[in-house]
């Protein structure tokens, strides 16, 4: 099982992501688009996708609508800067697990890794 992280920030979120990895003990997966974020989730589907905002291709809850169609297993997780209301309302009936904020901290990939070993 792997986590796959879609950003073109992978430096910055470096420290988020390792408390995540090492936290769930699960290997990261990183890519920068929605294309290779596809071609992963049919070749090789991930147990979480982490969709970075600031993507080529359009907002990460119209990738989500997407990803939905090829796997519907996958469970997602969602960087957004909207307050959680308008999270709320805009990801409605998409099955995100959880939003996490723009600048997530390692504290962040610690509370995320935590959800994620209830799914695990």
């Amino acid at each position: 099982m792997h986590i796959l992280i879609v950003t073109r920030r992978a430096l910055e979120l470096a420290p988020f992501a390792d408390a995540l990895a090492q936290d769930t003990g699960l290997a990261l997966r990183f890519t920068d688009g929605w294309v290779n974020a596809q071609a992963t989730l049919k070749t090789l589907p991930p147990a979480f996708m982490v969709l970075d905002e600031g993507l080529r291709g359009g907002p990460p809850l119209k990738l989500v609508k997407e990803l939905i169609q090829v796997n519907a297993m996958v469970n997602i997780v969602v960087v957004s800067d909207q307050t959680p209301e308008a999270f709320h309302d805009a990801s409605e009936g998409l099955g995100i697990l959880a939003q996490v904020p723009v600048q997530p901290t390692v504290e962040d990939g610690a509370a995320l890794a935590e959800l994620f070993r209830r799914f695990m």
